[in-house]
């Protein structure tokens, strides 16, 4: 006998106990992201907590800055599920660029959940002085 009940099987076992059966679900998610400018550059962190670093693909295409990761299961091992609730998560996000940016040496690193991309900003867009005569 199989009853469902806010996104869980409950699936009746010997003895009549109760064991939760996790619907196979996957949650995308935005994730919050802080854009600041340095003098040389933009800095974009993303927090993407869970995520794992091979998981990670930092592209930009044309104008746009595209960022996909994801959490894998916390499961390992041949232990069963016998209550699931933590969904699995995909991230994704995108920005567009404005012009002057250097694609080529665009810089990413990943350290405690957080993704720290550097898009560095081509000489002729920095900010300069203007020495006054």
């Amino acid at each position: 006998m199989t009853t469902k009940k806010n996104d869980t099987a409950l699936v009746r076992r010997g003895n009549n106990a109760l064991v939760h059966q996790p619907e196979l679900r996957e949650e995308i998610v935005t994730p919050a992201a802080d854009v600041f400018e340095t003098g040389d550059s933009f800095i974009v962190r993303i927090d993407m907590p869970g995520a794992r670093r091979e998981s990670l693909r930092v592209s930009i295409d044309a104008r746009t800055l595209s960022i996909k990761g994801s959490v894998g299961s916390l499961h390992e091992g041949e232990a069963r599920f016998v209550l699931n609730e933590i969904a699995r998560r995909s991230y994704f996000r995108q920005f567009t660029l404005t012009d002057g940016i250097e694609s080529g040496r665009i810089q990413a690193e990943f350290e405690d959940g957080v993704l720290t991309v550097v898009l560095p900003k081509s000489d002729e867009f920095k900010a300069r002085e203007i020495p006054i005569m």
